[in-house]
């Protein structure tokens, strides 16, 4: 590799620093690291791995659940983006971001930068590089679209070291494959992002309902009001809403970007018709600015965590995508049953986040682009996450309740990459992941990167490639 780019190997005192994963369950240790300082050393890092037959993997934030900005597997070349931290806001309201960018950073700056705002997730360490290319949700997703959506632009270091403009008027294949599907087909080592005015005024607001899960017969009555709501008249793209559920947890919590008068009228009387009869209710509803609700949402984390920044914890989780109308009566029944069985005295600690991608006038749904984002149709994105605390580590028993949570909503759901599943294997994960997009995206991994350069075990291959990949890195 060129002596101008800095490595990191296992000989270095600092490697662990830049070797460890995020998620600390899935350990996997890389060939080296590499940290460019500039596009052109991104793409001799990947012809220098190419040229001997290594594979890569980009990190942006290095939250893969999966350890996919790992590679997934020991032996990989980790191509760390941490120095790609530029943020340029232009007078249209396209703003170009390095492949590096942390979410935090990415919200303050441009909202400092102009007035402006994207809808993304809330937790500020996050990268921008697999949370934008592999979905994103955010609070104002059903009003603005998933981060994906947001992407004009992509300028890709593609597996032979070529670095091409992606768009919908130039590289249209790439340019599709990366809104969805990046690690499998290049880095993307510049953003070029449709920004948003950031609201002057929003509505932070929550119902939290613990008693709602004293009976399966009461949850499952309110989680069906809750759909029949998402879907009914009173509900209009500027709402955004997920659901907590846990042991004695029944929490709504969302935002509001239109006017306060209509929302106090229509939506929250509809909202409010969702809650049981009887026990315990607490509201809260407040008008904030831009600035503070983001600053909320991160639980008044500092935003601009700094690009060095590392965190570890030891955890699973597995997602479902459950399609429009929603889900059954008897589905319900069985997945609140399941909840209540564990009394209080779960496996694991655990919490369930219930994300509204769908419901009437969402954007989320109504987006019609050509891109590999393969759950447009969704009405709701679960996540069953549990962790370890402390020094613990993380049981076999409760990676089987979490199991059971997620077959218990029934089968036929999708999931999303962006909780990746290392439990998976290579072609299941694929399918559940990519449905009905995966047949064209590995005839264009045939095509645009046929020696599958970019590959960690859940990654997309060629149409003559294996689907029989690795368990849980083993």
């Amino acid at each position: 590799m060129d002596a101008s780019i800095e490595i990191k190997t296992p000989t270095d005192p600092d490697w662990e620093l830049h070797s460890s994963t995020f998620n600390t369950r899935v350990p996997v240790i890389p060939a080296i690291v590499a940290l460019p300082v500039t596009i052109e050393q991104v793409s001799q890092a990947v012809r220098w791995a190419a040229a001997r037959g290594l594979k890569v993997q980009a990190r942006s934030g290095g939250h893969s659940y999966a350890s996919h900005s790992n590679g997934g597997v020991d032996g990989s070349v980790v191509v760390d983006l941490r120095k790609l931290q530029d943020i340029a806001l232009n007078e249209d309201g396209v703003v170009r971001v390095g492949g590096g960018v942390r979410l935090g950073k990415l919200a303050k700056t441009i909202f400092e930068q102009g007035g402006r705002a994207l809808a993304h997730g809330t937790c500020p360490s996050v990268g921008i590089g697999g949370h934008f290319t592999h979905g994103g949700f955010g609070f104002t997703s059903r009003a603005w679209g998933l981060s994906t959506d947001q992407i004009v632009a992509a300028d890709v270091v593609l597996a032979d070291g070529r670095v091409v403009r992606a768009s919908e008027s130039e590289n249209g294949d790439i340019f599709y494959a990366v809104r969805g599907a990046a690690n499998s087909f290049g880095i993307v080592v510049n953003f070029y992002l449709r920004t948003q005015p950031a609201p002057e005024v929003v509505l932070n607001w929550s119902i939290d309902m613990p008693d709602a899960m004293e009976s399966v017969k009461t949850a499952v009555k309110v989680f069906l009001r809750l759909q029949d709501f998402a879907n009914g008249p009173s509900v209009d793209r500027k709402l955004g809403l997920v659901v907590f559920l846990g042991h004695k947890r029944f929490s709504i919590e969302g935002t509001y970007l239109g006017d306060i008068g209509t929302f106090m009228s229509t939506v929250w009387p509809a909202l409010m018709r969702v809650v049981p009869e009887t026990g315990e209710i607490k509201v809260r509803c407040r008008r904030t600015d831009w600035p503070t609700l983001i600053a909320l949402l991160a639980g008044d984390a500092e935003l601009d965590v700094g690009p060095d920044h590392t965190e570890h914890e030891e955890f699973f989780a597995k997602s479902a995508v459950v399609l429009h109308p929603g889900l059954s009566r008897a589905a319900l029944k069985d997945y609140f049953s399941l909840i209540a069985s564990e009394d209080e005295s779960p496996p694991i600690p655990y919490f369930i986040g219930i994300q509204l991608f769908g419901g009437r006038d969402s954007q989320i749904s109504a987006n019609t682009a050509d891109d590999a984002y393969a759950h447009r149709n969704a009405l709701w994105m679960f996540q069953h996450h549990g962790f370890a605390k402390g020094d613990e580590k993380f049981t076999d028993e409760g990676i089987r309740f979490l199991e059971g949570l997620n077959a218990a909503l029934g089968p036929g759901h999708g999931a999303a990459i962006n909780y990746a599943d290392a439990s998976l294997k290579s072609g299941e994960a694929q399918k559940l992941y990519y449905g009905e997009q995966l047949g064209r995206l590995m005839k264009l991994k045939s095509v645009l990167d046929p020696n599958d350069v970019f590959s960690h075990p859940q990654s997309i291959r060629g149409e003559d490639g294996s689907d029989e990949m690795l368990i849980d890195g083993n």
